[in-house]
């Protein structure tokens, strides 16, 4: 969606209002939207908003929809690396570190 489209989108929609760019993170800036009936702050990434459509993002933005996780990442061995293209062993390996269950059976 073309960032121009988005903000008309916002201005014609009854419930939601533009309240700004933030700058916080500097590699993903990002736009906050209220909702005003909840007060639900929203804040989306530039990079999120150019490549869903609009129906996405308002089920997002008025609550009716959880927000999705783009990217899974993992710190293993003292760097993060991507899941998504692991195997179902390297996902077994992953889910048994956060148990705390990974002793040899013996």
């Amino acid at each position: 969606m073309q960032m121009g489209e988005f903000y008309d989108q916002i201005e014609a929609h009854p419930d939601l209002e533009g309240v700004g760019i933030d700058q916080c993170q500097e590699k993903q800036p990002g736009l906050v939207v209220r909702h005003n009936r909840s007060g639900l702050l929203t804040r989306l990434p530039l990079a999120v908003i150019e490549t869903a459509d609009w129906k996405t993002l308002e089920d997002v933005l008025i609550g009716r929809r959880e927000p999705q996780v783009l990217q899974h990442m993992t710190r293993v061995v003292g760097y993060f690396s991507r899941i998504e293209n692991w195997n179902k062993s390297k996902i077994g390996e992953l889910k048994d570190r956060h148990k705390g269950d990974y002793a040899v059976a013996g």
